[in-house]
């Protein structure tokens, strides 16, 4: 079921899909994930992902960090807004010191999408939504259309995104989730951290950064590492043990360009479970090191599937390049439960 309403305020519609078993509310800005409310062990639904009070105040940008949007042109981050292409250098918008984090300081995470389609269900529904990006924006040449289709079907929410171009670009899309599986997701006096909950991550390598999340290096080893996070670690401890929280992309197993598992979360104290699965080649694990009020520090985990950080200026990391007459496929799957994971 779907249903849509006006935010006001020049905001867009709204859209709220619920499965019967879960129900998750949509924002046309930032094509984006507001609200997701799933059951605990005793069968109360719960709010599991980090929101504002009202839709009016996720256009504050000093409030909203990017909560649970669609994050373009590039995700992550592109070292000394540049990069190069076609025997040219591309001067980008920076927003990160010398860098350019989220596709820029006015990113696809900050517009307003068009809503261009619904479809219900009796055990969720689908929306589509489209952002057209001029060439020039934030410095990215040529014109890129990018769609992101939300499908909800009983515990599962189906994530994808597509994109066009009129001329050669690069694109990394990721939806930026802020997941806190014990469900005090509004930043009040109720709010949890997540360091009793438990991550997963399908990765036997990692990629080092800088001070600045530039990596430094290609992907290495997790093994006798922080980073090991191959078997389910109870993120407190390990946390401080990666220094103070993570904010990493991890090079998941097999095959990019093929649906599957990427990382699980666990809540033992609600008894939910969230896994993550992916065709992109890596997952961006960040702590909510930098989360402010209303939030709590490390307040929530995010899952960003993606490319790596600064791909287009590192081409032992594999092409993020986009050409016309070409698509940009990325697919994420969240699938929800209670008791004992299943991947």
């Amino acid at each position: 079921m779907i249903e849509v309403s006006d935010a006001g305020d020049g905001l867009g519609p709204v859209a709220v899909v619920d499965s019967g078993w879960m129900r998750i509310e949509l924002l046309a800005l930032g094509a984006a994930i507001r609200t997701v409310q799933v059951p605990d062990s005793s069968g109360g639904l719960g709010h599991v992902h980090l929101h504002l009070p009202t839709v009016a105040d996720h256009a504050d940008r000093a409030r909203n960090p990017h909560l649970g949007a669609s994050i373009g042109r590039y995700a992550n981050r592109i070292a000394g807004a540049g990069f190069p292409l076609d025997g040219r250098t591309v001067e980008l918008a920076a927003n990160s010191g010398a860098n350019q984090l989220h596709g820029g300081p006015d990113g696809f995470d900050r517009r307003v999408w068009d809503l261009l389609d619904t479809d219900g269900a009796e055990s969720g529904g689908a929306a589509l939504f489209r952002l057209v990006s001029p060439g020039g924006d934030q410095g990215f040449p040529g014109e890129l259309t990018a769609q992101a289709l939300y499908e909800l079907s009983g515990d599962e929410l189906t994530i994808t995104y597509t994109a066009t171009c009129d001329e050669p670009t690069v694109v990394n899309l990721t939806n930026h989730g802020y997941w806190n599986l014990d469900g005090a997701a509004v930043g009040d006096a109720g709010a949890t951290t997540v360091d009793a909950q438990r991550l997963e991550v399908a990765a036997d390598r990692y990629l080092p950064v800088d001070a600045d999340g530039i990596p430094t290096g290609g992907p290495l080893d997790v093994a006798g590492t922080p980073f090991d996070l191959r078997h389910p670690q109870e993120l407190g401890p390990a946390m401080a043990a990666a220094g103070g929280g993570f904010d990493h992309c991890f090079e998941i197993r097999d095959e990019p360009g093929t649906v599957r598992h990427a990382a699980t979360l666990v809540a033992p104290g609600s008894g939910r479970w969230m896994s993550v699965s992916t065709d992109q080649v890596g997952v961006q694990v960040y702590t909510g090191n930098g989360l402010r009020p209303p939030f709590v520090v490390h307040g929530s985990v995010s899952l960003e599937t993606q490319a790596f950080p600064d791909t287009p200026n590192r081409p032992e990391l594999g092409s993020v390049r986009l050409d016309p007459g070409h698509e940009y496929v990325s697919v994420t799957v969240l699938r929800f439960g209670i008791g004992v994971p299943e991947v």
